[in-house]
């Protein structure tokens, strides 16, 4: 009753994505000025073309497979699709910016996506040893001529990282461009501003740990053998799939990335700062999870919603798990030695 007899379009504006009446506006419910004529026989008033956001709503019922399977296979399915779009023409750059979520869905599953694989790979690599690290390292660095799709000449990503990058970057303009048209006018105790707040933390800590990982300028180098198809497939089973033990296999020079990893966190400041940016980006993930589940572009069916996104939750805090584990045994372990060549 606060805006009765009042404009309430600024506040409504602030809650709701555009095309929200659109949307939902059916013939049965016509908006526009009423005809005061006969309403005997009168026409009802079409709906508005709808403002495209998000895409049909997701199915009723549980999509035709019941119980913890079916939420399985419909989060797979519908990631995959998710992935197969790409970030591009998701419908937010048109000679402008705009805040259409399909940039923020499809970008969000590729860098998730990405995120496990990442630290799927350093958790292996506590067990494997330092050459598994490093050769994971190698395995992106002899994707570098890629770069600027192989035009550049010494480009710093491969033209995959360099995807993983655009995801990045849709991801961010996005999701402020949104923030600054919905909730930019509420208070930061109504909770409007939690996924703005911790986004922009996970994006300095990704500046960080770029520059103190992958662009550290005290890297090192050392030898050792990389599998000559990039996937050591014979020993995948033992741990070893980013490198090889076979002596047939030449020696190459690549980048000590387990020494600069143990010389970052043998410090404690930076392990607690490291832990405490963890911690905000699994609250983001589980946040940001929660609004994804049951957006329209991820079609999931209506039943399965709460299960795909438990199992989402279960996914995040895995992965923020093994991350702070990664962190936390590398403070508390002695180093192994590397021999460092020119």
């Amino acid at each position: 009753t606060a805006y009765a007899g009042k404009a309430a379009t600024d506040e409504w504006n602030c809650i709701h994505k555009p095309g929200t009446i659109e949307k939902n506006l059916f013939p049965a419910n016509p908006s526009g000025p009423v005809d005061m004529g006969a309403v005997s026989g009168a026409a009802a008033a079409a709906a508005p073309a709808a403002v495209a956001d998000d895409e049909k709503p997701p199915p009723d019922g549980n999509g035709g497979i019941p119980g913890i399977l079916g939420a399985i296979v419909f989060l797979g399915l519908n990631l995959v699709l998710m992935l197969s779009r790409t970030v591009f023409f998701t419908g937010n750059v048109m000679f402008k910016l705009e805040n259409n979520r399909n940039g923020t869905i499809r970008s969000a599953c590729m860098l998730l996506v990405f995120t496990v694989i990442h630290v799927v790979g350093n958790f292996l690599a506590l067990f494997s040893g330092p050459d598994e690290l490093n050769g994971e390292g190698y395995f992106f660095d002899r994707q570098a001529w890629t770069g600027g799709f192989g035009l550049v000449t010494n480009p710093p990503l491969g033209l995959a990282e360099e995807y993983i990058a655009l995801a990045l970057l849709l991801h961010v303009s996005v999701a402020v461009k949104r923030s600054w048209d919905i909730s930019m006018n509420y208070c930061l105790n109504t909770g409007r501003w939690n996924m703005l707040l911790s986004g922009l933390t996970i994006l300095f800590f990704i500046t960080m740990h770029l520059r103190d990982i992958k662009f550290n300028p005290d890297t090192q180098y050392t030898m050792m053998r990389v599998p000559p198809y990039w996937i050591n497939f014979s020993g995948v089973l033992q741990g070893h799939v980013f490198f090889s033990t076979d002596p047939s296999v030449p020696l190459v020079r690549v980048r000590d990335i387990y020494s600069v990893m143990v010389g970052v966190f043998k410090d404690l400041g930076t392990c607690v700062l490291y832990t405490l940016c963890v911690l905000i980006f699994w609250a983001h993930m589980m946040l940001g999870w929660k609004k994804l589940v049951p957006a329209d572009a991820m079609q999931i069916p209506k039943d399965h919603v709460k299960r795909v996104t438990f199992l989402g939750w279960i996914a995040a805090t895995a992965v923020a798990s093994m991350y702070l584990t990664v962190l936390w045994y590398t403070y508390c372990m002695p180093p192994i030695k590397i021999e460092h060549v020119p």
